[in-house]
């Protein structure tokens, strides 16, 4: 027999537990997801890209891009590699069942990135990563999603800047990137059904 975990109120609209994809709503969000990132990629293939390719070039002829590099850093696989070992052990160290679920988490979501990164043969200039990292850290701390949306964006503008990405790219990656962690999510759920990781419940947890 099996039970499923309760999670904290402030956990959102699944404070039941359940995965995203699990329910109803959930599936119409991915889909929505999908659906909505058409026309912008579109606009931005077409008229966009040009406009934040010269932005970027003028940055670079500036100098100063120390700032960049450091946000640029922020999304690269290895750094979220290296953060997701850590932390796991970390976890694991202290007893934190929850946290090293989503730690391990994350090593998944950084992996599948990869993967989707190299299907769309690197157009998305690693942003995959940005979008998968963003989407996990918004499940397991839902009232955080402010700071997860401005730290991606930033990274996002950074990674154009410094590594020279397109914006339709960027945006295609980041989708790629969310339905990935949506799919892992899911996935995790039936896998281990008794001990799922439980949204909005402290890090300690």
């Amino acid at each position: 027999m099996t039970t499923t975990p309760t999670a904290r109120p402030d956990a959102g609209p699944w404070a039941d537990g359940r995965a995203i994809l699990a329910a109803g709503r959930g599936r119409v969000i991915a889909l929505a997801i999908v659906l909505g990132s058409v026309l912008p990629i579109a606009i931005l293939r077409h008229r966009g890209d040009a406009v934040l390719a010269a932005w970027a070039d003028a940055q670079r002829a500036g100098g100063g891009l120390h700032l960049w590099q450091w946000l640029a850093l922020l999304g690269t696989p290895g750094t979220w590699l290296v953060a997701a070992i850590v932390g796991f052990g970390v976890a694991a160290a202290f007893n934190w069942p929850n946290t090293a679920r989503w730690m391990g988490m994350l090593m998944l979501a950084v992996l599948w990135a990869g993967l989707a990164d190299i299907a769309v043969g690197g157009q998305t200039s690693g942003m995959a990563t940005v979008g998968a990292v963003g989407c996990l850290l918004t499940l397991w701390q839902p009232r955080g999603w402010p700071l997860w949306v401005g730290l991606g964006t930033a990274v996002a503008v950074a990674r154009i800047v410094v590594g020279g990405g397109t914006g339709s790219g960027l945006l295609l990656g980041s989708v790629l990137g969310i339905l990935g962690v949506l799919v892992l999510e899911y996935g995790w759920h039936h896998a281990s059904p008794d001990a799922p990781p439980a949204r909005g419940a402290p890090v300690q947890g």
